[in-house]
C-alpha cells in the first residue's frame, strides 16, 4: 500500500514539474523586431536663431524623411541630382 502510494505521489509530482515544460510558454510569445526600430533624427540648435526660415503651415517637417531611403542613402550613396 505504501509502495503505490510513493509510486503515484512520486508520478504526480513529475508529471506536475513537467507541466512547466509545456508549449505555451515564455518561449513562444511574440517578440518585437529589434531591427525594425528606427532612430529619431538628432536635434540640432543652430547658433544664431534668427536664421530659421519662417515656418510654413502644412509643410512637411524637414528632420522627418523617409527611414527607408535614408538607410539606402547611408549603404549606397545618395544618389547625383
Amino acid at each position: 500500500m505504501t509502495r503505490k502510494f510513493i509510486t503515484a505521489t512520486a508520478s504526480l509530482l513529475a508529471l506536475s514539474a513537467l507541466s512547466g515544460c509545456g508549449s505555451s510558454g515564455v518561449f513562444d510569445r511574440e517578440r518585437p523586431d529589434e531591427f525594425a526600430v528606427g532612430r529619431a533624427a538628432p536635434l540640432a540648435v543652430p547658433a544664431d536663431l534668427s536664421t530659421l526660415p519662417a515656418p510654413q503651415p502644412g509643410a512637411a517637417r524637414p528632420q522627418e524623411g523617409d527611414s527607408k531611403q535614408a538607410v539606402l542613402d547611408a549603404m549606397f550613396g545618395a544618389p547625383k541630382q
